[in-house]
């Protein structure tokens, strides 16, 4: 039992030890070990902006359907919810 109890604690030492490995100051990246490393063009970041896509403009009163190709019909998300009739709710 002691045995078994040294061979985990062994590993468990290693296996922190290890988990360093790589690690440069402020977490570079070590350099590719089978390629050569990417230009300094390569490295910098794009300044461009990304563009997002816009939502198709659809009228209010047609329906949101999802991506089952419109068998399961879904509350519009984008929908005002009217909540005026519900009045007050007690636990009486």
């Amino acid at each position: 039992m002691m045995k078994r109890l040294t061979t985990i604690g062994l590993f468990a030492v290693a296996a922190g030890i290890l988990s360093g490995c790589g690690v440069r100051g402020d977490l570079d990246r070590p350099p590719p070990i089978f390629s050569s490393p990417p230009d300094e063009e390569a490295r910098q970041p794009v300044a461009s902006a990304v563009e997002v896509a816009a939502a198709p403009a659809r009228s209010e009163d047609q329906a949101y359907y999802n991506g089952l190709g419109g068998e399961i019909p879904k509350a519009d998300p984008e929908a005002d919810i009217g909540e005026t009739g519900m009045g007050e709710v007690s636990p009486d």
